[in-house]
């Protein structure tokens, strides 16, 4: 770590993902001096299952990912508890593939090459506000910053510590990732599998890699109990249950429902997974934590409330995707699990549901733009986000 002595960083950085590379790049390409820290050694493993939506290119600038990316997404191929329904395909992809450690690392490269400084191997140990900074303790020694950024996760300790904490919403996901025959291989080749049917929501995921499929399920709250059991379940239905195991990782996923919850204060800052920026139709969040990150950072930069400032541009520019994601969610998987098979009948045959999807994950429009063109959606949406 860069010698601290009397030096005061204008921003600090707790978590070296997509968000906290993204923020401090940006903040230091605009002349901030950061300290990004990180509590594993890089490059780390991220349990998540490396579909980066193809929206979030336009949020990085139309960084070109190619070096890290293993392969793209164009088509989503529906099951039902394994049984194949149909295939939906789109003119571009959808989604780029990448394994977490790779693609964190290169963005956390990008940000060096920035001008930011980076220590990894150092967690964060506590953290306390002084008059006008604060002051963090980490196992190589203090830090003094103007700003935080957290963006240690869905679990990480920053919000409990600066009492931004609300009680959000998690969800659990668990993946697995695994070397699969070259036949497995071949037939998801450009392909994800999303498979319904989980009650009261969620599915199953095939995403493809190079040599390898990670496989997945994620689960509504408080139903992650049985969610490894399903796992395995799962692949086998998949014909992948004599397959090398390569990781196995669960971890939760945190939704923020309300523009009430907490998401900064004062000169701290939460972005990405730390402030539950996720769907809970996709349950993605690589896309909303650079979203985020770019907005936290122009908060910091132009504004002498960051608190205030991003905490408007959160619920402006990214809340109502997160309750039209919302409402979504809630419609379809009650259809599909209701009336299965008349859902995914008509879900098949109604290209517009289709066409729309595919468009939000390209980035040509939104769900809230999507979910407002149909009669029920704008009401439906006011109707949960104040419903938790």
């Amino acid at each position: 770590m860069p010698s601290s002595g009397q030096l005061t960083w204008d921003a600090v950085v707790i978590g070296a993902g997509p968000a906290g590379a993204t923020a401090a790049r940006r903040l230091s390409t605009s002349g901030a001096s950061v300290l990004l820290l990180e509590k594993q050694s890089l490059p780390r493993y991220k349990a998540c299952g490396g579909g980066v939506p193809a929206r979030t290119i336009q949020l990085l600038d139309d960084l070109d990912i190619s070096p890290v990316s293993e392969g793209f997404v164009d088509t989503i191929d529906i099951s039902r508890f394994g049984q194949h329904q149909f295939r939906k395909t789109s003119k571009r992809p959808l989604a780029w593939m990448v394994m977490r450690d790779q693609f964190d690392q290169f963005l956390t490269e990008l940000a060096v090459g920035a001008g930011v400084d980076i220590c990894d191997a150092a967690p964060v140990q506590s953290i306390s506000g002084l008059d006008d900074c604060y002051q963090l303790e980490t196992p190589t020694g203090t830090v003094r910053a103007r700003h935080i950024l957290a963006a240690d996760g869905a679990t990480g300790p920053t919000a409990r510590w600066l009492n931004i904490a609300s009680a959000p919403t998690h969800s659990a996901a668990y993946e697995v990732e695994v070397a699969a025959p070259h036949q497995a291989l071949d037939h998801w080749h450009q392909a994800a599998n999303v498979d319904v049917g989980y009650r009261p929501w969620g599915y199953g995921w095939v995403f493809p890699k190079e040599g390898k499929l990670s496989v997945g399920v994620v689960k509504a709250p408080q139903h992650g109990r049985t969610i490894r059991n399903q796992t395995d379940r799962y692949l086998s239905r998949l014909g992948l249950s004599d397959a090398e195991v390569i990781k196995v990782k669960g971890h939760p996923i945190r939704y923020r429902r309300s523009p009430n919850e907490p998401v900064a204060k004062d000169r701290a800052l939460l972005v990405g997974d730390a402030a539950g920026l996720a769907d809970e139709f996709t349950a993605e969040g690589i896309a909303y934590a650079v979203h985020s990150a770019n907005l936290a950072a122009e908060a910091v930069l132009t504004s002498d409330d960051p608190a205030a400032a991003y905490t408007r541009s959160i619920n402006r520019e990214i809340q109502p995707e997160l309750n039209a994601a919302r409402t979504i969610s809630r419609l379809y998987y009650w259809c599909v699990t209701t009336w299965p098979w008349l859902a995914l009948k008509t879900s098949k045959h109604i290209n517009y549901l289709w066409r729309a999807f595919f468009q939000v994950m390209r980035g040509d429009t939104t769900y809230a733009e999507e979910l407002s063109v149909l009669p029920f959606g704008r009401t439906m949406t006011q109707a949960l986000s104040g419903h938790t």
